[in-house]
């Protein structure tokens, strides 16, 4: 039983872990405690990664110069399709453990194994429709006792006049497979929803709430569940440069602030999903999406597999230094087998990320900031010095971190950057920027400078770096 990050780093010494994600920092915590000895990503990791956390890194973004606005998958396609001939014989005769963020694909195997190396892939735990189809998962958390929002499943075009008739004026469209908000509708018009196209399935609910929560789980080998840290989910932040429904980031401090009867009925919901998983056969760590009013609280789907959020959780563990495994590590040494220990903790946490896109055409990023630590002074955004995630971000600095390449060209709604802070920067909804918020930002769009396909566009003047 591995119970304390000492025992996990004797088990990992020297570390045999490949992780396979679509952003390097999804996977920051398995760096910081030397899980991985390699990671492939579809977008290129910060400068200093490699040196700092001992780690062979390769990306395709270092190899295209395109940084994309949508899934990552057929990028890690095409970069694994490249691996024999980036790592040369390296690789041969070593045994890598796979620290992938969501689903292995099969033809991944081979590609590692094509540089002589062998991938060892977790056992695949439970493959239920009802944890990839929102429309069974909708079912499913009714057996469990989960109040879900009122739905129906809609074949071809939608009907605005019947479905207002049942949702209101409002109501929301979803494709039954997707995530990070990708697939879903907001509809409030007869012309919103003759925008939609005709498909097999469109799964449409009443517009439940405008606080989105988020609760991690996790299901240990031995089967029982357990309840971890909430977050608020930052949704939809237009000034961010994201549309209806998309994944903006998260707040750990937010729940505080947030009606704790409907926190209270999302953390019980969340271990009837545990215990719910446990029987499916499912192990590792969970996500359950909530959508709360006033003390109202329902729930919309879970995740089973690390978050967008997970790694910042990460960070707030091993901000603890008390010795304790963080979540994901939990999660890759269970996946491969290895039972471990650990416990919920209950105590307030401050840790906010803030994911920022680019709104306008493609265009190459010729002036791009250094990651790591800054501070706003008269609306400048100023380096202070290096940080790779939370764990650096003192309590009025900002980091910046998930930066391109300078000379990338960045399509509609590829990151800029994402925002670490110690403080909130939206209102309680989670939906709108803070006056804090928006001149963070603002400060950061004047940190770039691009060249458009027609015209230089000059975002403003760099920030001095002391």
């Amino acid at each position: 039983m591995i119970a304390t990050l000492e025992d996990a780093r004797r088990l990992l010494r020297p570390a045999v872990h490949l992780g396979i994600v679509a952003r390097p920092l999804y996977l920051l915590p398995l760096l910081r405690t030397g899980a991985l000895s390699a990671l492939l990503s579809a977008e290129a990791a910060d400068a200093g990664w490699a040196a700092r956390f001992g780690v062979e890194l390769h990306s395709l973004e270092e190899h295209t110069l395109i940084r994309t606005g949508g899934a990552a998958g057929a990028s890690l396609d095409e970069l694994t399709a490249r691996l024999p001939g980036l790592t040369g014989t390296r690789w041969r005769g070593r045994e890598l453990r796979l620290a992938g963020y969501g689903s292995h694909r099969e033809h991944w195997t081979a590609a590692v194994e094509a540089t002589g190396a062998r991938l060892l892939v977790p056992p695949l735990r439970a493959d239920a429709e009802v944890l990839s189809d929102k429309t069974a998962m909708r079912e499913w958390f009714g057996h469990l006792g989960v109040p879900v929002p009122a739905s129906t499943v809609v074949a071809g075009t939608l009907d605005h006049t019947a479905l207002r008739r049942r949702f209101g004026a409002v109501y929301v469209a979803q494709t039954p497979r997707g995530s990070a908000g990708n697939g879903t509708h907001l509809v409030r018009s007869a012309e919103d929803a003759a925008a939609l196209p005709a498909r097999d399935r469109w799964l449409v609910s009443e517009y439940a709430g405008d606080t989105a929560l988020n609760v991690h789980g996790f299901v240990g080998l031995d089967g029982l569940p357990q309840v971890l840290r909430p977050s608020l989910q930052l949704i939809g932040i237009a000034a961010a440069g994201a549309g209806f429904g998309q994944y903006s980031g998260c707040d750990f401090e937010a729940p505080e602030r947030l009606a704790p009867r409907a926190v209270a009925r999302c953390l019980d919901a969340t271990e009837r999903i545990g215990w719910g998983l446990a029987g499916l056969g499912y192990r590792g760590v969970f996500g359950a999406d909530f959508v709360l009013r006033d003390d109202r609280a329902l729930a919309l789907e879970i995740n089973c597999r690390m978050q967008g959020s997970s790694w910042l959780l990460g960070e707030l563990e091993l901000e603890r230094a008390d010795g304790r495994l963080p979540t994901v590590l939990r999660h890759v040494l269970e996946r491969h087998g290895v039972p471990t220990l650990g416990k919920p903790d209950p105590d307030p946490a401050y840790g906010v990320q803030l994911t920022v896109r680019h709104t306008g055409a493609p265009a190459e990023a010729v002036g791009v900031p250094a990651a790591g630590a800054y501070v706003l002074r008269d609306g400048v955004l100023v380096r202070r010095g290096d940080a790779a995630g939370l764990l650096e971000c003192g309590p009025d600095e900002t980091v910046l971190v998930n930066l391109p390449p300078a000379g990338a060209v960045l399509q509609h709604g590829a990151v800029l950057a994402r925002l670490v802070s110690r403080r909130s920067l939206t209102a309680p909804d989670g939906r709108t920027l803070t006056a804090g918020g928006r001149a963070q930002v603002d400060a950061l769009h004047r940190l770039y400078s691009f060249v458009g396909p027609a015209r230089k566009v000059d975002a403003g003047p760099r920030t001095p770096v002391p």
